[in-house]
């Protein structure tokens, strides 16, 4: 991954201002706009030393260093710019149910080491707390529970969140989904509406971590796949795969910012980004993606995004991860089979930085690269639910668009029995009210 450089984001009205000061200090620009009809954007910025948005009036500069000190002092001088921060790197946040080892010290796709004692005996009476819990209800309850989810043709996640009652298939809605890529050989996607585009710096074009397909699977999986039960939801919506993040599953405010203003420029109803960088409590969210979320809502675009892994329930909750916990970024949790929150899932701990709905994100069965299928957990898995079941509602009325589709998400979640720290306004839902 390339060294990261400094983000700058300009006042409104103040870019065109702010990228003449940066060409005259000496600094070469690219506008993403130079880019746009590429099918990847190169790696250096063809030996550019800032790459500018301005859609979303940001620019992020590669190389800084006395230059760029003075420039800064200057523009800010003349009330150019809002603010300068360091680049920062996000994370895939879905792991296989098959790798049993626990995350320590940061999201999915961080290192993966033995758990230490504490977190097992939390685990461990969390879990004895949940069947206390179910026993007390009475075991005829218990028994339907298991039952409740009988994946012989649809997936948990397709169930509890009533996609199979819906009737819509996300036709002529576009959903990009910004991630390690996407391998659409697959056979569950031949025949397919597929748009493609590299943002990742030194990274192949080809979905080789599998994050991305297995997150596109749920989100636009076919209505009857190659084997196994349904696993996707909007089956007919167009797909735009963005591969923000690289081979190692790691990317940065570049790819990402990058990505979301590709999307936007193609006319995606949806954004999905299962991805995400840790914060600490006391926090406060990203100015940046504040303005890039009001800037996609204002166009007619939802993004939603991942809360993040960083809790180990029941002993320790961590607050929502960057850029989810933006308030103006559809911030979800995940939950399991008794649709209690994931053990891993981050909690709405620092003010205004909400989860805002939740969502299937333990046992989630999707598609992976060269044909095959597996079982992985995160709040990864339980956006591109939140995405699919979007592209269904905005496919249903053209008025559910941007903050409307927000809206009419949350109007229509079932309420559960917990904090709204951890599940927000509740479990998505794809057909609610007698509407949808």
């Amino acid at each position: 991954m390339s060294s990261l450089g400094m983000v700058m984001r300009f006042k409104p009205k103040a870019s065109a201002d702010g990228v003449r000061r940066l060409e005259s200090g000496g600094f070469r620009v690219a506008s993403s706009k130079d880019f746009r009809s590429a099918p990847a954007v190169p790696n250096d910025f063809e030996g550019a030393d800032v790459q500018y948005f301005e859609r979303f009036g940001i620019a992020i500069v590669r190389r800084d260093g006395d230059r760029l000190k003075s420039m800064l002092e200057s523009a800010m001088q003349a009330k150019v710019i809002s603010s300068v921060r360091p680049e920062r790197s996000y994370r895939a946040l879905g792991i296989p149910v098959s790798k049993r080892q626990y995350l320590q010290g940061g999201a999915a796709g961080a290192i993966l080491t033995t758990p230490d004692r504490d977190y097992l005996l939390g685990y461990r009476d969390g879990v004895n707390e949940l069947i206390d819990r179910l026993l007390k209800r009475g075991g005829s309850e218990v028994t339907a529970l298991a039952a409740a989810f009988d994946e012989t043709s649809s997936t948990w996640g397709l169930q509890a969140t009533r996609v199979l009652e819906s009737g819509l298939s996300g036709a002529g809605i576009k959903v990009a989904v910004l991630d390690t890529g996407f391998d659409e050989t697959h056979q569950d996607f031949v025949g397919r509406s597929v748009t493609k585009k590299l943002f990742a710096t030194r990274s192949s074009e080809e979905d080789v971590h599998g994050h991305g397909t297995h997150c596109i699977g749920t989100a636009c999986g076919p209505l009857r796949p190659t084997a196994g039960p349904r696993y996707g939801i909007a089956y007919e919506a167009e797909i735009y795969a963005g591969k923000v993040l690289g081979d190692d599953g790691r990317g940065t405010d570049r790819s990402i910012i990058a990505g979301m203003e590709w999307a936007l420029d193609e006319g995606c109803q949806v954004i999905s980004m299962s991805l995400g960088a840790v914060t600490q409590i006391g926090d406060s969210p990203s100015d940046d993606y504040e303005q890039i979320g009001q800037v996609c809502l204002d166009a007619g675009t939802l993004v939603v995004a991942a809360a993040g892994n960083e809790s180990a329930r029941p002993q320790y909750i961590a607050p929502v991860g960057s850029p989810a916990n933006a308030s103006t970024i559809l911030a979800v949790g995940a939950i399991d089979r008794a649709l209690n929150p994931g053990a891993f899932s981050c909690g709405g701990l620092n003010p205004g930085q909400e989860v805002d709905i939740t969502a299937p994100g333990v046992d989630i069965l999707s598609s992976l690269p060269n044909g095959s299928y597996d079982r992985w957990n995160g709040t990864s898995m339980a956006t591109p639910h939140v995405a699919g079941v979007a592209a269904l509602i905005a496919q249903s009325d053209s008025k559910f668009r941007g903050w409307a589709l927000w809206a009419r998400l949350i109007q229509i979640t079932k309420p559960l029995s917990l904090p709204s720290r951890d599940v927000g306004r509740g479990l998505l839902q794809a057909k609610g009210g007698g509407e949808v």
